[in-house]
């Protein structure tokens, strides 16, 4: 499989993503600089996209490294330094940028066709955005890390060998009912030796999100959560619809 490397032509190569200090900079070039015509503009949201995309890749990197190595707390307090130290950061920064760019008189002049989609999706983040629901969504991502530690560390005992739980998918999957039956209860009972400590995760998220919803103006965080997930082109009956018509 081939691969191609985009270089940057915004973010220093030699930047560390994960301090703040050099992330900040960048931020501040982008809100402060002047756009006068919508080629400076178009050049604006480039710097911007490469910008996101730089510290999106880093905090993927830091997810991988800590989900193949549940065990290694180095790679685990890299993840959750970048939740708490930079990921709030980057949402209120986010949210000023969206505000220049709508603010732009040189957003009109845009191509509607191919900017469209982005017009879209920058009003609906713009109207989400709660500078109070920052710590909260940090704290349902801190307690989603928490599940993928618990989770990743369950492992069962199958063929004489020991297996994680994905390494247990496969036999799920077999033509054996027999086998299939076995590996599924072998799964389920090791996760149900976690299901207080995981029950308590899932019901604190609940908890979280209703509050992130309620803050936003939502009745609940479905309507909430279809939102912010950009889905603009079917709604919530939509998907009621499609369920009933699968089942």
């Amino acid at each position: 499989m081939s691969t191609e490397t985009f270089p940057r032509t915004f973010v220093p190569a030699d930047i560390d993503l994960g301090d703040w200090e050099d992330i900040e900079p960048l931020f501040k070039v982008l809100l402060d600089r002047q756009i006068d015509n919508p080629e400076e503009l178009e050049q604006w949201l480039l710097d911007n996209s490469e910008l996101m995309a730089c510290i999106s890749e880093e905090r993927s990197e830091r997810y991988i490294a800590m989900s193949c190595d549940t065990a290694a707390s180095d790679k685990e307090r890299a993840y959750l330094d970048f939740l708490e130290n930079i990921a709030p950061r980057v949402k209120s920064c986010v949210y000023a940028l969206n505000t220049k760019y709508v603010a732009s008189e040189s957003r009109g002049d845009l191509n509607a066709d191919r900017y469209g989609v982005l017009d879209r999706e920058v009003t609906a983040e713009i109207e989400l955005f709660r500078e109070e629901n920052i710590p909260l969504q940090t704290e349902v991502s801190k307690l989603a890390q928490q599940y993928q530690k618990i989770t990743g560390a369950m492992t069962v005992e199958y063929k004489d060998e020991e297996h994680t739980l994905p390494q247990m998918a496969k036999y799920l999957e077999e033509t054996d009912r027999d086998v299939r039956q076995q590996a599924w209860k072998l799964v389920i009972s090791r996760r149900l030796q976690d299901r207080d400590e995981m029950d308590a995760i899932f019901d604190r998220q609940l908890q979280l999100r209703q509050q992130i919803a309620a803050n936003a103006g939502f009745d609940d965080y479905r309507s909430y959560a279809f939102k912010s997930m950009m889905r603009f082109d079917y709604n919530i009956e939509d998907s009621e619809h499609f369920q009933e018509t699968v089942r």
